[in-house]
């Protein structure tokens, strides 16, 4: 529920937000085959966009960056999250992980018009209402515990007012609450454990949750997890049931043949129940949802590659791209056949790609940065269609250090 000393706050700029609550969900292809021709080619003018992440710090901080019409990035909002954000252990060196702190996709979510993200150190998970006439405002509506330890993934359902949260840490396992834009975020529900044998903070990447995800329609949650990528203890998925808003309190583990090292996972549009997944010992694979104890539909292998572990489906290409903490590269991927469409390798110092997004005819990827690299945002147009990516910006964020984790889009 909204803390009382956010109430005056809250109310007032309820009155401001008129309509905030409203869905901005982007046009889908149609379903059935899905060539690049039937996704719809989304402008930058029509509306101020906002790209967010966080700074993961001990003081923890999402980062509002507005999105000009041409994809480039200018500028920094910072609000406080009221939360801490965490790392894990290396297991080689014993010291704090980065980059790549959490190991993890989607630990900054945006729905609608509200916005979630874990504070991974503090075991909370913030809410905040984003001003549609000014995306880098920010209103609290509440922080919650995460009933876990170390959450580190966010999945939320605008259709069923939940929001779910992964923990990784000793007391691991999913816990979801409602939200609204009354009583902003609700308590987060009893656990729903997960074995993944973890330490406090977590030794990782390894053993640890890759992502949190619902499905499509939003009548599944999707945990994807990734094991030690050796095949007596490969990566796994999980799924949760949603009926009449309520999620299902037993999941059931699927390990589809041919996993390795799970790691983060895209819906692919258009397709009955399918999602692009990363595996970060190889690649990526192709996995149907209605199928999950069935091999993978598509499989993709990396040459060169040195952890794949974040997904992302572009409704203007019709093809998947996967991205590489180690290896500064875009790869780009045919979602029915597996195959490799390209291989871009951006042109700057970044030493990898953390985390990205895409919309329209862009691509946004973090690089988090190694302590001695800044952290930096490349842009990239592929408005050419398949295969055609190439950057055109390399942005420094200001503020942010090896830490930075997340990205969403408003």
């Amino acid at each position: 529920m909204v803390q009382s000393s956010n109430l005056f706050k809250f109310f007032s700029a309820t009155l401001l937000f008129a309509g905030f609550a409203q869905s901005r969900a982007i046009e889908k292809p149609s379903v059935g085959a899905w060539p690049a021709s039937a996704s719809p080619s989304v402008g930058f003018g029509e509306e101020q966009k906002v790209l967010y992440l966080m700074t993961n710090k001990a003081n923890n901080s999402i980062v509002a960056i507005p999105i000009a019409h041409d994809g480039t990035l200018s500028g920094a909002v910072y609000t406080s999250t009221g939360g801490s954000g965490g790392n894990l252990v290396n297991p080689m060196t014993g010291a704090p992980n980065v980059p790549d702190a959490l190991s993890v996709q989607d630990s900054v979510r945006v729905v609608g018009n509200f916005l979630f993200n874990v504070n991974a150190g503090s075991g909370t998970v913030s809410m905040f209402a984003i001003n549609p006439k000014n995306p880098t405002e920010l209103l609290p509506l509440g922080k919650q515990s995460s009933n876990g330890d170390f959450p580190t993934s966010i999945a939320a359902s605008l259709t069923n007012k939940k929001v779910c949260v992964a923990n990784t840490g000793v007391t691991a396992g999913v816990s979801c609450a409602s939200f609204d834009d009354y009583f902003g975020l609700g308590e987060f529900d009893a656990l729903r454990p997960l074995e993944l044998g973890q330490t406090n903070p977590p030794t990782g990447p390894l053993n640890t949750v890759g992502d949190l995800l619902f499905n499509a329609d939003e009548s599944l949650l999707v945990l994807t997890a990734k094991g030690n990528g050796n095949a007596n203890h490969t990566g796994f998925v999980t799924t949760y049931p949603v009926t009449d808003g309520r999620i299902s309190v037993t999941g059931k583990e699927h390990k589809p043949p041919g996993l390795g090292a799970e790691f983060g996972s895209a819906v692919i549009p258009g397709t009955k129940n399918l999602i692009l997944s990363t595996q970060a010992d190889f690649g990526s694979v192709v996995l149907d949802l209605d199928h999950l104890d069935a091999a993978p539909l598509a499989k993709t292998n990396v040459t060169g590659q040195a952890a794949s572990c974040w997904a992302q489906v572009s409704t203007f290409t019709g093809t998947g791209f996967i991205t590489d903490a180690l290896v500064n590269r875009l790869v780009e991927t045919n979602l029915t056949t597996g195959a490799i469409v390209s291989e871009y390798v951006a042109p700057n110092w970044n030493p990898g790609m953390t985390d990205f997004l895409t919309l329209g005819p862009k691509i946004w990827a973090l690089s988090a940065g190694n302590g001695t690299t800044p952290s930096s945002i490349a842009v990239f147009d592929i408005s050419g269609g398949p295969g055609s990516a190439k950057q055109i910006q390399n942005y420094a964020v200001p503020g942010l250090d090896a830490n930075a984790m997340g990205l969403a889009i408003f």
